[in-house]
């Protein structure tokens, strides 16, 4: 068993411990067998790495628990080997671009979009090393997948604006009469051109949807223009997104931690109240002017201060 796959079998592991499922791990010839047991119920998960990435199969005859444990696992095994959304779209050619950001809801921090493309033996490679949406890894291990993500893919792109360049470009759109998906349209646009230009025979683009409206196809055309652009919602099951979405989270909490070093206390993630609280013991400390640096000053925890 390499490493990157022992890793992601404890992740599992983890995951049915967490639950109060116990699993028994033995080796598999191409894999790894779990048999997890809760009281009396039993199941059997049998896990093979092969070269098309990563294969459940289920085994048990209590099948309301062999379903319960499916259920634990619903983000890894509804993704399977089909980890590529857009693999049954006419003219795929198997090379493809991903995007998407982080920060979107942060008082604190950056703005942060990501892109990556792959091919379909970098996908399989990103989905070995256990690639999924950063929203259901910890922190800890998206930092520790920042590299790995981009050694394997083929092309990466991450753009981030600063609190003090967001708060800069906010106020331009808004002059314009534009807003936040303006904001994040030109980010998706801009990091997906930046790994389609090292690309060339990349053929389509997937985005994760966060509007029905904008303007990314027609960005995107200005440069690419037969490049396909597809956008829907949980996008973040392609791998592609997905490892975009570990790449802007890596780039969020680099920022985050150096504003942290400029503040001097520890910032807050999300929107809350209490995110609010410590903006307000940065204003006392170095003048309520200085939250500019720091928060993205449209939010309505701003207003609060």
């Amino acid at each position: 068993m390499n490493t990157d796959f022992g890793t992601y079998i404890k992740e599992l592991v983890k995951k049915f411990r967490e639950n109060g499922i116990s699993a028994e791990e033995k080796s598999l010839q191409y894999g790894c067998q779990l048999v997890l047991a809760k009281g009396i119920d039993k199941a059997v998960l049998s896990v093979y790495n092969g070269k098309k990435g990563i294969k459940f199969v289920w085994n048990g005859k209590n099948a309301a628990f062999t379903q319960a444990c499916k259920d634990i696992l619903a983000d890894e095994s509804s993704t399977g080997t089909n980890y590529c959304l857009l693999k049954d779209l006419p003219g795929f050619n198997g090379i493809w671009a991903g995007s998407d950001e982080s920060g979107k809801g942060d008082f604190f921090g950056p703005l942060v979009v990501a892109a990556v493309a792959c091919d379909e033996k970098s996908a399989s490679r990103l989905f070995s090393l256990g690639v999924k949406d950063c929203k259901i890894v910890s922190d800890k291990d998206v930092l520790k997948m920042k590299d790995e993500i981009c050694s394997a893919a083929l092309a990466v792109s991450v753009l981030a604006l600063t609190p003090k360049m967001y708060n800069y470009r906010y106020n331009q759109l808004k002059a314009a009469g534009q807003n936040l998906n303006h904001l994040l349209s030109s980010g998706h646009a801009a990091a997906l051109t930046g790994v389609i230009g090292k690309c060339p025979g990349c053929g389509y683009a997937l985005v994760d949807r966060f509007a029905v409206h904008n303007d990314i196809t027609q960005r995107i055309h200005e440069k690419y223009p037969a490049v396909k652009v597809v956008q829907m919602p949980k996008a973040e099951a392609d791998i592609a997104v997905a490892a975009a979405s570990v790449l802007a989270r890596a780039e969020f909490l680099r920022i985050m931690a150096e504003l942290e070093a400029q503040a001097g206390i520890p910032l807050l993630k999300g929107g809350s109240d209490a995110a609010s609280s410590c903006a307000r013991i940065i204003a006392e400390k170095f003048g309520k002017e200085s939250l500019a640096n720091f928060v993205k000053l449209h939010f309505a925890n701003y207003k609060r201060i």
